[in-house]
């Protein structure tokens, strides 16, 4: 940024005639000053003539136009040449980044986004990229990242999420397909393995009662139970969590029975559950409608 003829002042002096810096100029800071316009390229300027290029190109740093708000920024481009911006995760450690959401842009409004993710364990660091494509390319992403952590079993799906929050007590299975073969003259029996089968199964039983400013609605318990019968029996793969970490991609299996407790205003309800698949693999959580892109498909 030129003031006269030399770089604007360094520090509190923004008006002292200070000779251009030979060091690396990363940051600078604007404040008290009234400013219409700003610009920083790359490129070296030579008999500068003071007509700022209108277009951004690859050498452009930041051309920002306030135009009496402080919204400057390079948005009109990026919606030229960004053609979709991907959500990406990982846990914290892990090498790969996989795509959950994808958004094309078609104005600068879609750069904005929202989303929930549910589909993380307890206890752990989770690392989130917002990544945009250029020519088909991912550009350089900006990230972050969050604890996961909760206190009690929950079913979830795309849309909703349900806590197992009063009294859950869980039974669960690891199965393999194998049969006992008894010979003749054999004092113990054969075990056959076939197949590679392997999967967890089980039963929670809980009384499902809805949370309202983090109290339990007991009153209205009975209306709750309702809504939660209807979303264990929709056919729709879930995610179960449990608040110790552990996480299955599942389907419940039978009817969801319930059980009275001593008060009658609370019932005990058991859903029983069968692993469906990897709630990790991107294409297991596409296959099942948890998300809409595939793009990292194992």
């Amino acid at each position: 940024m030129f003031l006269n003829a030399a770089f604007a002042g360094l520090g509190q002096d923004a008006l002292s005639n200070t000779t251009a810096s030979e060091e690396e100029i990363i940051k600078f800071t604007l404040s008290n000053m009234v400013l219409d316009e700003i610009y920083a390229t790359k490129k070296i300027l030579l008999n500068f003539d003071w007509n700022i290029p209108t277009d951004w190109d690859f050498d452009t740093y930041l051309h920002g136009l306030y135009q009496d708000s402080t919204y400057a920024g390079n948005v009109g481009y990026s919606e030229s040449v960004v053609s979709k911006v991907k959500i990406k995760k990982r846990l914290k450690g892990e090498f790969t980044w996989k795509t959950i959401y994808e958004r094309p842009i078609t104005c600068n409004e879609d750069f904005s986004i929202s989303i929930y993710d549910y589909y993380e364990p307890s206890n752990v660091y989770v690392e989130y990229a917002y990544v945009p494509v250029i020519k088909n390319a991912d550009a350089p992403s900006v990230s972050t990242e969050v604890y996961s952590k909760f206190d009690s079993y929950f079913f979830v799906d795309k849309e909703t999420s349900i806590p197992a929050i009063f009294n859950p007590s869980s039974n669960i299975s690891y199965n393999r397909e194998s049969n006992t073969v008894v010979s003749p003259g054999s004092k113990y029996p054969y075990v056959i393995s076939n197949g590679v089968a392997k999967y967890y199964s089980g039963s929670l039983q809980v009384s499902f009662i809805e949370m309202e400013d983090c109290q339990l609605n007991i009153e209205d318990a009975w209306k709750y139970r309702k809504k939660v019968d209807e979303f264990m029996a929709n056919g729709k793969a879930k995610i179960l969590k449990t608040w110790q970490g552990e996480m299955w991609m599942v389907n419940t299996t039978g009817n969801i029975d319930r059980t009275s407790t001593d008060d009658c205003r609370i019932m005990q309800q058991t859903v029983n559950w069968v692993e469906c698949g990897d709630p990790y693999s991107i294409g297991d959580l596409y296959d099942h409608g948890f998300i809409d892109t595939d793009t990292d498909r194992e």
